[in-house]
């Protein structure tokens, strides 16, 4: 986490410690602003696939790949 990051989780902490939980409407928008670029950064964040794996098969052997389906629980 680089200065930055830093300053924005102290600010989201003080946000909420002192604005919201205390008396200081100025700590509470600095903390309302730190949460929403924090939900902007992770919004524009890239998105990688889950699972990622790279299996190597010797000739002769074989993946199977399978989902179960969960037992259904008659109500």
């Amino acid at each position: 986490m680089g200065t930055t990051g830093r300053m924005l989780a102290i600010a989201r902490r003080r946000g909420i410690t002192r604005g919201l939980f205390g008396t200081s409407t100025g700590w509470l928008l600095v903390g309302l602003l730190a949460w929403g670029l924090r939900g902007l950064q992770r919004a524009l964040r890239p998105t990688t696939p889950g699972a990622q794996g790279v299996v190597h098969l010797r000739p002769g052997e074989r993946l199977v790949v399978s989902h179960h389906r969960r037992p259904r629980r008659d109500a």
